[in-house]
């Protein structure tokens, strides 16, 4: 099993490719609302005006204290959330792909795999009671529903013949479909047990931790398309900063590093990823025909 931060953390390293950020340890651990931090080493370049990176958080410099190594910080900063990092917890120093714009960047393209552009999804299937005389039927539990693949009804023991005349609504009352989403049969059929199968988008992480196959129901083989897509994310927004007009730190030479050289970079990325995406689909429509309209 793969969690949501073990794919950004390749991501991470894909993008540094080999760039040593600086760094430094925490020497106690703080609560979610302490302000006073003592490092564990030297501040070096850990300086007022500085930001760092504790795990998902971002904390800006107020006040440092070579001395006695103490930092004086805003905690949560650029909205990211504040919480408890225990002693020994890594610190970064001003990181050029936070954590927390990884994650954001991963949840974004789980969002984006499951437009209809691109075609991807989860199978969801839910097994219903049919009286045989309503004309809809509430999806019962469904919470999101991008189509349905196809509706079958138990005959005899074994045997779930297709169902014709039935299509998906959406948007209706949730006084009376509680999930909203409810079948709506043009033919009506004989009452029984209905095998409903239909797509739904896959779910977002909410932290880290959050495992990418049993939380976000991502299948392996699709994980390498999330990864191309958080690079072309966080690689796109670099370029932009090469046209600030004030003045920069960092800067390579023009003849070093072209204007327009990420750009072609997050180009040849996201070729590949719609390369990947294009046989991801393919493999699902061969797998799921979609015998329903909606």
């Amino acid at each position: 099993m793969s969690t949501a931060g073990a794919l950004i953390n390749r991501v991470s390293r894909q993008l540094l490719s080999g760039t040593i950020e600086e760094r430094n340890k925490l020497a106690t651990t703080v609560t979610s609302a302490g302000t006073s931090i003592v490092m564990s080493y030297d501040l070096a370049a850990l300086r007022t005006g500085s930001v760092f990176e504790i795990d998902s958080e971002l904390m800006y410099i107020w006040v440092a204290e070579s001395g006695s190594k103490t930092l004086t910080v805003e905690r949560g900063y650029l909205g990211t959330t504040a919480a408890e990092h225990t002693a020994g917890a890594l610190a970064i120093l001003n990181p050029r792909f936070p954590q927390q714009q990884l994650l954001d960047s991963f949840n974004q393209e789980l969002d984006d795999l499951s437009s209809p552009s691109n075609g991807l999804f989860r199978v969801v299937n839910a097994d219903l009671s049919y009286n045989g005389s309503d004309r809809q039927l509430d999806i019962a539990s469904a919470s999101t529903v991008i189509d349905l693949i196809d509706v079958r009804l138990k005959y005899l023991a074994s045997d779930y013949p297709v169902l014709r005349g039935v299509r998906l609504s959406r948007d209706l009352p949730t006084a009376d479909f509680a999930s909203g989403f409810a079948i709506t049969f043009d033919e009506l059929s004989m009452a029984g047990t209905l095998r409903v199968r239909y797509k739904a988008p896959f779910v977002r992480a909410s932290t880290t931790a959050s495992d990418i196959q049993s939380v976000c129901l991502l299948p392996v083989t699709m994980e390498d398309i999330i990864e191309m897509g958080v690079m072309a994310r966080m690689l796109s927004v670099r370029e932009v900063k090469r046209n600030f007009i004030e003045s920069q730190g960092d800067t390579r030479r023009s003849d070093e590093v072209p204007a327009g050289s990420m750009s072609n970079s997050v180009t040849n990325i996201l070729r590949l990823r719609r390369d990947r995406i294009i046989a991801e689909a393919s493999k699902l429509a061969r797998q799921y025909p979609l015998t329903i309209r909606v």
